[in-house]
């Protein structure tokens, strides 16, 4: 998959920004400030529907104006050409996607067709955040190989929400009607027990990736290793049955806790991803070299993941990622980067290309200032 053309229109500070892309690396080089980042945000407004930040949609429309719009075609392995249009507004609050313009059925149903790969800053907290980091990194890659998965977390999701919400009622009038608590019971059983069981399946299969990518990187005396930290682990070897017991059992073992909190307090919503090197913990011990180096082999690691599982080449999006890494690390990186498909990246320091990527028709070279972006020769 790669992007031939985008087009941001009034968004973040692009007022009117069109580029046409190559099929290698793209280096979008500039100040801080300038709108670099906005390029790979807008891209991801077209595979994610969404910002990979947190930021709502209304904080992506430039000051001053009623909407953005964010047009782009994508290009497959195969060669099918596709056209994706995004289209927020401010008042009322709306958001548009067409997909060679006819609305899909659902913003869910575009997920995993333009498949995306972000590393930026914000994903530092993979390494370095809380447990739900990493649950997130687990749901993306998962969602983006598989739609049956997508479903499963959004159903676990709203059942969640809604057993929560009784559980803060009965907490709040000191009781629960009879029968209404366990038919959400049983939805976050069914749902999280499958949730679960596919991201400990989708770790043990990722470890191998991990391993891979992290040799590539750094490529001696230091050993990654990644697990799922189920909070409700039946004994393996387990099937969804033995997952969907253990997750009642849990709840039931729970029930009076969970009234008196107002909360439910087993499932994959509570769940982690534990890393380490050479079998430290990486949260407690690591360098910030050694974050940053496992955060980019994760992420390549997902790349390799995601294009084997689902046939088709993920996009690559590089976002400031060569602070606090050594010149042989950087070298290697760009080494990768540039034989693996298409990648943007975004950098203030042009120099960390210099005799690692040849410019010229497959990989390009762009400028960014106050919201324009131009190609270089």
């Amino acid at each position: 998959m790669m992007l031939s053309r985008i087009r941001l229109t009034h968004f973040r500070n692009h007022d009117a920004t069109a580029i046409a892309c190559a099929g290698g690396v793209n280096a979008f080089l500039g100040d801080n400030g300038q709108g670099k980042t906005n390029i790979l945000e807008a891209v991801s407004y077209l595979s994610l529907t969404k910002s990979f930040y947190a930021a709502g949609d209304a904080e992506a429309i430039g000051a001053g104006n009623d909407g953005f719009d964010v047009e782009g075609v994508l290009v497959s392995d195969a060669g099918i050409e596709q056209r994706a249009a995004v289209a927020c507004r401010r008042v009322p609050p709306e958001k548009k996607f067409l997909l060679n313009g006819v609305p899909p059925e659902t913003l869910a149903s575009v997920i995993g067709r333009f498949p995306l790969v972000v590393l930026s800053p914000e994903n530092g907290a993979i390494t370095l955040g809380g447990p739900g980091e990493r649950r997130k990194f687990l749901d993306l890659t998962l969602s983006q190989v598989s739609g049956a998965y997508l479903g499963e977390i959004l159903e676990y999701r709203r059942a969640l929400r809604q057993r929560n919400r009784l559980l803060a009622d009965a907490r709040r009038y000191g009781s629960c009607p009879p029968g209404v608590l366990e038919p959400w019971t049983e939805s976050v059983i069914a749902a999280g027990s499958s949730v679960a069981q596919r991201r400990a399946e989708f770790v043990r299969e990722f470890r191998e990736y991990v391993a891979r990518s992290y040799r590539d990187v750094v490529p001696d005396g230091e050993h990654p290793e990644v697990s799922y930290v189920c909070t409700f682990a039946p004994p393996e070897p387990a099937g969804t049955r033995a997952y969907a017991e253990s997750l009642a059992a849990a709840l039931a073992a729970h029930g009076a806790e969970e009234r008196r909190r107002g909360l439910t307090l087993a499932g994959p919503h509570r769940d982690d991803l534990r890393l380490t090197i050479n079998g430290m913990d990486v949260g407690r011990f690591a360098s910030q070299g050694q974050h940053r180096t496992l955060l980019v082999a994760l992420k390549l690691a997902e790349f390799a993941y995601m294009k084997e599982r689902r046939g088709e080449t993920p996009m690559l999006l590089l976002d400031d990622v060569f602070s606090e890494l050594d010149a042989g690390r950087i070298r290697r990186i760009l080494a990768l980067a540039a034989d693996l498909g298409q990648v943007m990246i975004t950098t203030t320091e042009g120099r960390v290309f210099t005799g690692a990527i040849a410019w010229g028709e497959r990989h390009r070279r762009f400028t960014v200032e106050h919201g324009t972006c131009r190609q270089e020769a």
